[in-house]
């Protein structure tokens, strides 16, 4: 069976993907700051836990040797952490895009150089941005701008990384539709989210053998989001 190392497990898109990975038998560590919700999602799927922050490196390391303690070896992570913050950019000092980076890029970095010594028969990495990496929009530049650097980052190391069998790839997604979201957003047009189910089954997509053929690819999983411009006129009925 699998070993899995989930980051950022107590997050919206933490049940779905747990549950598809726990349904297929993997083998899953599941790791985040909020150690009463971890207790929760330990009792829902059977799995392994552990606090702790893995944007700070020792934090990394202690759920890594978590890992190895539990079940002997890692074949992965799913990494989930993440941070949105939005606002024009003349309001956005430089605590806020140093914010960013570190919820949205750094924290990979530093989880990844933890495992990374331990996939020694290659491995399957899954990273989550979105389509304003590629087309930023007014308001998000901090955000943006780390997920732009997060997809560049795993767009290099994937070169390096397949010469020992270990697959680093990007699922593109979406505002996920989850109940504490439209809780908050009651404004959206849901229509627009996407379903955590189907960021899921990407993500036992990207860490199973059926991905085989893929390396620092983004994988779009968008639902029906769509940018419009006046320009493009009415969308067909």
């Amino acid at each position: 069976m699998t070993a899995i190392i989930v980051t950022g497990a107590t997050g919206g898109l933490g049940p779905a993907v747990i549950g598809r990975l726990a349904e297929r038998g993997d083998r899953l560590l599941l790791t985040g700051r909020d150690k009463d919700r971890l207790a929760e999602l330990a009792g829902e799927f059977g799995a392994e836990t552990v606090t702790a922050d893995v944007s700070d490196p020792e934090g990394a390391r202690e759920v890594a040797d978590a890992a190895l303690a539990a079940f002997g070896r890692i074949d992965g992570m799913v990494h989930l952490v993440g941070g949105f913050r939005a606002g024009p950019y003349f309001l956005m000092d430089a605590a806020a895009y140093e914010g960013m980076l570190r919820d949205n890029f750094l924290s990979a970095v530093t989880a990844t150089q933890a495992l990374l010594p331990h996939l020694t028969d290659g491995g399957r990495l899954v990273y989550f941005s979105t389509p304003l990496a590629d087309e930023p929009m007014p308001a998000l530049s901090a955000y943006a701008a780390s997920k732009a650097a997060l997809v560049a980052w795993v767009r290099s190391i994937a070169h390096e990384l397949k010469r020992g069998g270990v697959h680093a790839n990007v699922v593109s997604m979406t505002m996920a539709d989850t109940p504490r979201k439209r809780r908050e957003r009651p404004d959206l047009n849901t229509d627009h989210m996407v379903a955590p189910e189907l960021v899921a089954r990407a993500v036992a997509f990207l860490t199973s053998a059926e991905s085989d053929g893929l390396y620092g690819s983004v994988v779009p999983v968008l639902g029906r989001f769509e940018f419009t411009s006046e320009l493009s006129g009415r969308p067909p009925q």
